[in-house]
C-alpha cells in the first residue's frame, strides 16, 4: 500500500505526484494543507519529524525527501522506468536531480517564501504566529518563517536567488540544445525534477524563459505540459 502525503501539485509535492502519475501507480492521497500549517500538526510530525512534505508510507515504512521518494518508487515499481538504462545515463540524471536540490530549488523557494508567506500568516495575531512557530520542528525553518513573514530577506539575497534561477535555465538550455531530454534521449526523473521549478518561470521570470532567449527549454516545457501525467497531476489541485 502506498500512502502519499503531499500539498498542491507544486514544487516538491509536484515532483512526487508527477512521478506517481507517470508510473500509473495506485496510491492513497493525503492532502496536507500548508496554508493551515497541517505539516506541523502532531499527527503529521509523527510521520515526518521535519514537518515537511512530501512523505511516503509504503507497507509501514516512511520515506521522505522528494528525490529519494522518486528513486525509491522507481526501483520498487520497475514498470515504466524513469531512469536511463545505462550507468552513464543514470549518473547524468542524478547530476541534474542533485543540481535541483542544492542550487535551483533553494533559489526558487526563497523567492516563493518571500512573496507567499506574508499572505499565509496575515490573518494571524502575533500570539497566534508565535504559537504556530513553536510547532515548527526545525530551527532553520522557524528562522525562515520569521524572515518571510516580516518581508525581511535581504535584497541582495533575493537578487542572488533570481540570478541563480537565470543560471539554472541557461544550464537547461545548453543541455536541451544537445539532447531531447535532460539526461539524454530518455525521459527521466531529471525532467520531472526540473519541470516542477520551470513550469511557472515564463510567468514570473519571462526574461529567463521565453521562445527567443531559451528556445530549446521553451520547446521542452511545451512537451512537458502536454504529457498526460503532468495534466493528471495538475488536476489534483485544490486551490
Amino acid at each position: 500500500m502506498l500512502d502519499l502525503y503531499h500539498y498542491e501539485p507544486t514544487a516538491n509535492s509536484m515532483k512526487v505526484l508527477l512521478c506517481f502519475k507517470e508510473k500509473r501507480l495506485e496510491f492513497t492521497s493525503h492532502y496536507v494543507d500548508l496554508h493551515n500549517f497541517e505539516q506541523h500538526s502532531p499527527d503529521y510530525v509523527a510521520i515526518n519529524p521535519n514537518g515537511q512534505v512530501p512523505a511516503l508510507v509504503h507497507d509501514g515504512h516512511v520515506i521522505t525527501e522528494s528525490t529519494v521518494i522518486n528513486e525509491y518508487v522507481d526501483e520498487v515499481f520497475p514498470d515504466i522506468p524513469l531512469k536511463p538504462d545505462t550507468a552513464l545515463g543514470r549518473a547524468r540524471m542524478r547530476v541534474w536531480t542533485k543540481f535541483v536540490d542544492e542550487y535551483f530549488n533553494p533559489s526558487v523557494s526563497l523567492i516563493g517564501w518571500h512573496h507567499i508567506v506574508k499572505d499565509i500568516v496575515k490573518g494571524l495575531s502575533e500570539a497566534e504566529f508565535e504559537e504556530m512557530l513553536k510547532r515548527v520542528p526545525l530551527e532553520e525553518q522557524r528562522v525562515k518563517w520569521r524572515l518571510a513573514a516580516g518581508q525581511a530577506f535581504p535584497p541582495e539575497q533575493l537578487e542572488d536567488a533570481k540570478r541563480k534561477i537565470g543560471t539554472s535555465i541557461t544550464r537547461m538550455e545548453k543541455q536541451l540544445g544537445q539532447t531531447k531530454w535532460l539526461a539524454g534521449d530518455t525521459y527521466s526523473l531529471a525532467d520531472i525534477a526540473c519541470y516542477t521549478l520551470t513550469a511557472a518561470t515564463p510567468r514570473f521570470f519571462p526574461e529567463f524563459l521565453n521562445e527567443t532567449v531559451a528556445p530549446h527549454t521553451w520547446e521542452w516545457l511545451a512537451a512537458m505540459n502536454e504529457r498526460p501525467a503532468v495534466k493528471a497531476a495538475l488536476a489534483m489541485s485544490r486551490r
